[in-house]
């Protein structure tokens, strides 16, 4: 049983990225994708300026932001989807999806801990989340799937099942402490 402290440390963390991940996409949706970005970064500098271990919290945010770039570019040179506004470059994902994945980097040690401590749970939350959370997003309006749905759905479910996976070792590489960290500040 996890003490009250850790416990407010993951409701706090789960509650940030949540926060994240709705600004994104409805800002997305609405053709806002500047006011998705700024409460996305304004929200990963509350969890850095929460946690001791900043440095090891960018460094996961930074390979985050990196792979899931690539993840994107591969998808939409794959035709598994389309943006409805915040594109740059048909071939680049747009800005609020990329600080979507320095968020959920946040998560890896924090609210996602259980997840992320085992690298093939890892993989079976990635092929069933990424997918239901672009569908999500295509409910909000914020991204398009496009034909043949299922071979999408299977397309981001592999990729987001790859990233976790690998997320997964990387984080047992950079942070192999047993315990689960703590914000500071946090009664």
């Amino acid at each position: 049983m996890p003490s009250d402290r850790v416990r407010n440390t993951l409701l706090i963390n789960y509650a940030l990225y949540q926060v994240g991940w709705f600004a994104c996409v409805l800002g997305g949706a609405w053709n806002r994708p500047g006011t998705g970005v700024v409460v996305a970064v304004a929200l990963f500098g509350v969890h850095l300026a929460l946690t001791n271990e900043r440095w090891l919290e960018a460094r996961l945010m930074g390979l985050a932001v990196l792979a899931g770039v690539v993840l994107e570019m591969v998808q939409l040179e794959s035709g598994t989807y389309r943006f409805t506004s915040g594109t740059v470059a048909a071939w680049f994902p747009p800005l609020w999806l990329v600080a979507m994945w320095a968020q959920l980097a946040t998560t890896f040690r924090f609210s996602l801990r259980p997840v992320m401590a085992r690298p093939m749970r890892a993989a079976l939350f990635g092929a069933i989340g990424g997918p239901i959370a672009f569908l999500a997003g295509e409910g909000l309006g914020a991204v398009t799937l496009l034909p043949p749905l299922a071979l999408g759905l299977v397309r981001l479910s592999v990729g987001w099942a790859v990233a976790l996976a690998v997320f997964a070792l990387v984080v047992r590489l950079e942070a192999p402490e047993a315990g689960v960290p703590r914000y500071r500040s946090v009664p």
